[in-house]
């Protein structure tokens, strides 16, 4: 009688948990994606973007004009308006006033626009009602003029806005 032989082979006790991490990592990417998908279907775009630094036109904090003809108030960046979106503030700074405001843009029941500040100067505090309009200068520039006011504040400040022209793709092989 022939004499088996037995095939033995080694197992090893700690198996590598290889197969788990790509599993892992897909899961991970997928569920990014997911969370990109639902912010930018709930993201809205129709919210009104301030954000950067804007010229003062007129500025009157509770009756008291800070935008006076001084020969300082005609030097470029000597007076502006920060807007902030990232943190929602203001910064307002001129040679005779330096404050800001944090703020939040809503819809009253009218359907008006406004901004609600707070802010450390009393007078800054509350609801203001703004207007935008925009002034077409030419074929690629446009001036934007914000308008915040309320009973004894006014705060009147513009921005020029210069959009480059589109260019088409330039063609690609084999393209029609």
């Amino acid at each position: 009688m022939p004499k088996k032989k037995s095939i033995r082979r080694s197992i090893p006790l700690d198996q590598p948990n290889t197969k788990q991490k790509p599993k892992i990592i897909k899961f991970i990417i997928i569920c990014i994606f997911i969370c990109f998908g639902i912010y930018f279907i709930v993201w809205n775009s129709k919210q009104i973007n301030l954000e950067g630094v804007w010229t003062p036109t007129k500025i009157v904090i509770d009756g008291k004009n800070f935008m006076t003809d001084n020969v300082l108030n005609d030097f470029e960046g000597a007076n502006q308006i920060i807007i902030n979106n990232w943190s929602n503030s203001i910064d307002i700074s001129t040679f005779d006033i330096d404050t800001s405001a944090q703020f939040s843009i809503e819809k009253d029941n009218k359907d008006n626009t406004e901004i609600i500040l707070t802010s450390k100067e009393k007078a800054l505090n509350g609801d203001f009602e703004m207007k935008i309009d925009t002034i077409d200068l030419g074929p690629q520039e446009y001036l934007v003029k914000v308008e915040l006011h309320s009973k004894k504040n006014y705060i009147n400040f513009q921005k020029r806005v210069i959009v480059p022209p589109w260019k088409p793709e330039p063609p690609r092989r084999g393209q029609v």
